[in-house]
């Protein structure tokens, strides 16, 4: 059993390792914000609610014109993170350990337009 969703995040909401938020209620508003985007994306793929523990398998594309040996996939996490919450309580239980038991980053191709990071989560049944 898998499930996916895919969203595509507009750079002026994308969160990065790199570069933190340091503007609290600013950060929150983001947060908010990949929130709805998350739960759309959830709703568009008629996703069912799942149960853990899962994998979940994080595939990160950049925009046009981000050289491919500069987008880490894993300073990705404040986003994925916003992205996953967003499926709590209503497609997962919760998002700690006892339902997601691993989290996996990669890294995809790149889009072919500016100003535009897709990320596709797949949650995967975790293997025995």
């Amino acid at each position: 059993m898998s499930a996916t969703i895919t969203v595509d995040v507009p750079r002026e909401l994308w969160l990065s390792s790199n570069r933190p938020v340091r503007i609290h209620a600013h950060k929150a508003r983001i947060v908010r914000a990949l929130h709805v985007l998350g739960h759309a994306a959830a709703v568009r793929a008629h996703l069912t609610p799942q149960q853990g523990p899962l994998v979940a398998c994080w595939t990160v594309q950049y925009p046009r014109g981000v050289r491919w040996d500069k987008g880490d996939a894993a300073n990705s996490a404040p986003t994925t993170k916003a992205l996953l919450d967003a499926l709590v309580p209503t497609w997962l239980a919760d998002d700690g350990p006892r339902d997601i038991a691993e989290e996996r980053f990669r890294r995809g191709p790149n889009l072919t337009v500016p100003g535009i990071h897709r990320v596709t989560l797949e949650l995967r049944e975790e293997e025995a």
